[in-house]
C-alpha cells in the first residue's frame, strides 16, 4: 500500500470515526453534554476526511466545500465541549461561527469561481488556526484561575494543533499544489498523519479529563457522605449526652433517698439504681462511639501497674457476671511484670467491653478471663482471652461482628458497639481481636499485646498473687454455704453505710453482727477492707453477697 495522501486521509477518517463512536458510547452512558460535542467533533472530522478523498467521485461542492467545512467544524465542536467541561462562558462562539461562514464562502469561491488549491489550503489552515487560538485562550484563562495542574495535557495538545496548522500555512508556498488536493506530495501526507496523532491525543486528553471529572465527583460525594455521617454522629453524641444528664441526676437523688428510706423502700430504690446504672452504661457506650468517630483515637503509653489493673478488671467482671447468675473465673499468669509501658486505660476498656459482652450473652454459665505473659526478647507478650459458655455465634453467616451497631443476636439493652470499640482500640495498639465461637456452646475472644516490661527479664517478674476479688469470691462461697447468718436487711445496711463512707457506723455494724462469731469469714473480710478504708470494696462485697443470695433462691 502506497503511503500517499488519499491513504492517509482514509486512515485519518476511520480513526476519527472510531474515536467518535467511543466518545458517543461514553455520552450514551453518562449523558454529559461535553461528551456529545466531543463525539460530534470526531464524527465531523471523519466525515469531512471521507468527502475530501472522494473528490474524483462526487461534485466539488460536496467534496471540497462540505468536506472542508466538516473538518473545520470539528475544531469548533471541540471548543464548545471544552467550554462546557470547564463551565466557561462561550464568549468566542459568535466569532468562531463567523470564521466558519467566511471560510465556507471563500472555499466556494476558490473551488467554483476562481479555482485555486493553494488558496483553499491557506483559507482552511487560517480558519483552523483562528479556532484553535480561541480554544487556547479559554484554556489559558482556566489555567490562570484554577492553577497549572488542571488538565495540562489538553493545553499542550492545543498548542501542538496551533503549530500544526501554522506549519501548513508556512510550508505550502515552498511546495507547489496540484489542481486536485489529493494528488499532493509527501509534505501534505505527513501533515495528514500528524492530524491523526493530534486527534488521537485529543481523544486521550478528553478521556483523561472525563475521568478526572468523575473522580472529583466521587470525592465530593464521599466528602458529603463523611459530612453527613459526622453530623449523624454529632447528633448521636448530643442526644446521648442529654439523656445521660437526667439519669445521672436520678441516680444521685436515689442515693440520697436510700440513706433515709425504710427497708421496703430501699429495695425499690436499689432496683431504680440498678436500672439507671444499666442505662448509663449503654449511653456511655454510645458516647464512646461518638467520641471515637469524631476524634482520632490516640494511644498514650505510660508506666502501668499490671497486677493492679488486672485486679480492678477482676472486680468489675465479678459484678458484671452476677447480673445473670454467671460464675467468673480469672486465670492469672504464673509470673507477670509488675510494670509495663502501655495505655492502661485503653487496655482496661477493651477487657471490660469483652467481659461485658460475654456476661450479657451468657446466663447461668461461666465467664473466664485467661491471661498469660511471655518474655520475647526485649518485649513482653501479653496474651488475653475472654471465654464464655453462652449462646455462641454462627461465624459462617459472613457478618462483620466488629462493625458498629452489629448484633448477631438481638439482646435487650445491647447497642452492638462493644466489639467495634474493642477492635478499634486494639488496632491502634498494633494488635487485633480474634474470635472463635460455636452456636450453643460459647465464644472465645483473644488478642496479644507486645509491651515493654519493667523489668525486662522474666526471672525478675513477680509471682501472681490472689486478688482481693478472689478473696471476696471465697467469702461469697462461704456465705452461700450458710457459714454466716447475715440477713438481707443487715447486708443492705452495710452497703448503705459503705456508700456514704460512715467509718464508725461500720465499726458498730461489725460489733453487732460479728459478735460471738470469730469464724465469720464475711466479717473478717469487712474488717480487712475497713482497715484499708476501702469503702467501695465493702459495698461491692455486700451487694454481691445480696445478689448472689437472691439468684441462689
Amino acid at each position: 500500500m502506497n503511503l500517499n495522501l488519499p491513504t492517509a486521509a482514509i486512515f485519518c477518517a476511520l480513526v476519527n470515526l472510531a474515536l467518535g463512536i467511543g466518545m458517543w458510547l461514553l455520552w450514551n452512558r453518562e449523558r454529559l453534554r461535553y461528551l456529545l460535542f466531543w463525539s460530534a467533533g470526531f464524527f465531523a472530522f471523519g466525515t469531512g476526511a471521507l468527502l475530501l478523498t472522494s473528490q474524483k467521485l462526487i461534485p466539488d461542492f460536496f467534496a471540497i466545500s462540505i468536506g472542508n467545512l466538516c473538518t473545520t467544524l470539528s475544531t469548533f465542536l471541540f471548543h464548545i465541549g471544552i467550554c462546557l467541561f470547564f463551565d466557561r462562558r462561550r464568549l468566542w462562539q459568535t466569532w468562531m461561527l463567523l470564521v466558519l461562514a467566511v471560510e465556507t464562502v471563500l472555499i466556494l469561491y476558490f473551488s467554483q469561481i476562481d479555482y485555486s488549491t493553494s488558496a483553499r489550503v491557506y483559507v482552511y489552515s487560517a480558519a483552523q488556526a483562528l479556532l484553535v487560538s480561541a480554544t487556547l485562550l479559554v484554556l489559558m484563562e482556566v489555567r490562570r484561575e484554577r492553577g497549572a495542574g488542571v488538565n495540562p495535557e489538553v493545553l499542550v495538545i492545543t498548542v501542538l494543533s496551533l503549530l500544526f496548522h501554522s506549519a501548513r500555512i508556512i510550508f505550502t508556498p515552498f511546495f507547489p499544489m496540484p489542481k486536485i488536493f489529493m494528488d499532493s506530495g509527501n509534505v501534505q501526507t505527513l501533515l495528514a498523519f500528524g492530524m491523526i496523532v493530534i486527534h488521537t491525543s485529543y481523544a486521550l486528553a478528553f478521556s483523561n479529563m472525563h475521568a478526572s471529572a468523575l473522580n472529583a465527583s466521587l470525592n465530593a460525594a464521599l466528602q458529603d457522605a463523611k459530612n453527613n455521617e459526622r453530623q449523624k454522629v454529632e447528633v448521636l453524641g448530643y442526644v446521648s449526652h442529654d439523656l445521660r444528664a437526667p439519669l445521672a441526676t436520678i441516680d444521685g437523688y436515689s442515693a440520697v433517698l436510700l440513706a433515709q428510706a425504710s427497708e421496703d423502700q430501699k429495695k425499690l430504690i436499689q432496683t431504680i439504681q440498678r436500672s439507671v446504672k444499666y442505662q448509663l452504661s449503654l449511653i456511655d457506650e454510645l458516647l464512646e462511639y461518638a467520641k471515637a468517630e469524631l476524634q482520632p483515637l490516640t494511644i498514650h503509653p505510660d508506666t502501668t501497674d499490671l497486677p493492679l489493673l488486672l485486679d480492678n478488671v477482676h472486680e468489675y467482671a465479678t459484678a458484671l457476671c452476677l447480673q445473670q447468675n454467671n460464675a467468673f473465673h480469672y486465670h492469672a499468669p504464673d509470673r507477670i511484670p509488675p510494670l509495663a509501658t502501655l495505655d492502661g486505660r485503653r487496655l482496661q476498656q477493651v477487657l471490660l467491653n469483652l467481659l461485658a459482652n460475654a456476661a450479657k450473652f451468657t446466663r447461668d454459665g461461666s465467664v473466664t478471663l485467661d491471661v498469660k505473659a511471655k518474655a520475647n526478647g526485649d518485649v513482653c507478650e501479653l496474651h488475653f482471652a475472654v471465654i464464655d459458655t453462652g449462646m455462641g455465634m454462627d461465624l459462617d453467616q459472613g457478618t462483620d461482628i466488629f462493625a458498629a451497631f452489629q448484633q448477631l443476636q438481638a439482646t435487650s439493652g445491647s447497642t452492638g458497639l462493644g466489639l467495634f470499640i474493642a477492635q478499634r482500640i486494639l488496632v491502634a495498639m498494633n494488635s487485633s481481636l480474634s474470635v472463635a465461637s460455636t452456636p450453643g456452646k460459647g465464644s472465645r475472644f483473644s488478642f496479644v499485646l507486645a509491651v515493654r516490661a519493667i523489668p525486662a527479664s522474666e526471672a525478675d517478674w513477680t509471682v501472681s498473687r490472689p486478688s482481693r476479688v478472689a478473696l471476696r469470691e471465697q467469702t461469697l462461697q462461704s456465705v452461700l454455704a450458710g457459714q454466716t447468718e447475715l440477713d438481707d436487711r443487715a447486708l443492705s445496711e452495710l452497703a448503705d453505710l459503705a456508700l456514704h463512707g460512715r467509718l464508725s457506723d461500720i465499726g458498730d455494724w461489725l460489733e453487732r453482727h460479728a459478735e460471738g462469731t470469730p469464724e465469720n469469714v464475711f466479717a473478717t473480710e469487712v474488717k480487712n477492707l475497713l482497715e484499708c478504708f476501702d469503702f467501695p470494696g465493702i459495698r461491692s462485697l455486700a451487694m454481691c453477697t445480696l445478689e448472689r443470695r437472691q439468684f441462689s433462691h
